[in-house]
C-alpha cells in the first residue's frame, strides 16, 4: 500500500458520463459497482429461484431450456462465484489489513495508458453501453495487485479456497507499473477524457 499525491492513473468506465474537473471521494461510505454486485445480486426469475426451475426441468421429460434461460443461469453462476471470491477477499482484508483500500469502496484503476487502451478495447463490446477511458488525479492511498500467482480469478471454487488465495492477494508486493489493477481510496479528480464510445 502506498500514499499518493497528484498521481495520474487511468480508468475505463461503463455508463458513467464523467466530466473533466469532476471530483469524487472514495472511502468507507462509498458503495462501488463491486459492492452492488456482491450485496444486491439475486438469483430468481420472476418470483422463482433459478435452482427451483432447474430442479423442475430436471424431473421433466419434455421441458427444455430456451437460450435466454441458459444465459441467465450461466450469468447467475458467474455472479455467485464473484460474490464468494470478493467476500473472501474482504474477509482477509478486514481481519489482517484493515488500513488497505477495500474492493467494495475503492475506485479501480490501471497504471499505464497501454493497459487502459487494451482494457478499453476488450471491455467496450456490449451494446447499449457507453464507455470512457479517463485520466484520474489521485490523492489518497493505493494498493497495487498484479502478480499473476496472487490474482484471484473466478474459479468456481469453495469459500475456503478463496480465503487462501486472498491471503496471497493482500500480501503481494507488486512493482510499480506492473499492476493489473489498482485499488484507490481518497479524493479522485477526472483530468482528461482520452477515449469514449457508445455502442
Amino acid at each position: 500500500m502506498d500514499k499518493v499525491k497528484d498521481l495520474i492513473l487511468y480508468q475505463v468506465a461503463t455508463n458513467r458520463n464523467y466530466k473533466v474537473g469532476e471530483t469524487f471521494v472514495f472511502d468507507k461510505n462509498t458503495k462501488n459497482g463491486q459492492y452492488e454486485k456482491v450485496f444486491n445480486s439475486s438469483f430468481i426469475d420472476g418470483n422463482t429461484r433459478f435452482c427451483d426451475k432447474l430442479y423442475k426441468i430436471s424431473k421433466s421429460k419434455f421441458k427444455r431450456f430456451k437460450k435466454s434461460q441458459l444465459f441467465k443461469i450461466a450469468h447467475s453462476l458467474d455472479t455467485y462465484d464473484v460474490i464468494l471470491r470478493d467476500l473472501a477477499l474482504e474477509d482477509i482484508r478486514k481481519n489482517f489489513y484493515p488500513d488497505y483500500p477495500s474492493r467494495f469502496h475503492s475506485m479501480y484503476l490501471v497504471e499505464t495508458i497501454e493497459q487502459a487502451l487494451n482494457y478499453f478495447d476488450e471491455k467496450a463490446t456490449v451494446k447499449d453501453n457507453s464507455y470512457q477511458l479517463v485520466a484520474v488525479k489521485l490523492n489518497g492511498i493505493i494498493f497495487r495487485a498484479g502478480i499473476k500467482e496472487c490474482l484471484v480469478g473466478r474459479c468456481g471454487q469453495s469459500y475456503t479456497y478463496y480465503l487462501e488465495k486472498a491471503k496471497a492477494y493482500w500480501t503481494q508486493d507488486c512493482p510499480k507499473n506492473q499492476a493489473v489493477e489498482v485499488l484507490f481510496e481518497g479524493k479522485a479528480e477526472i483530468v482528461e477524457i482520452l477515449k469514449e464510445t457508445k455502442l
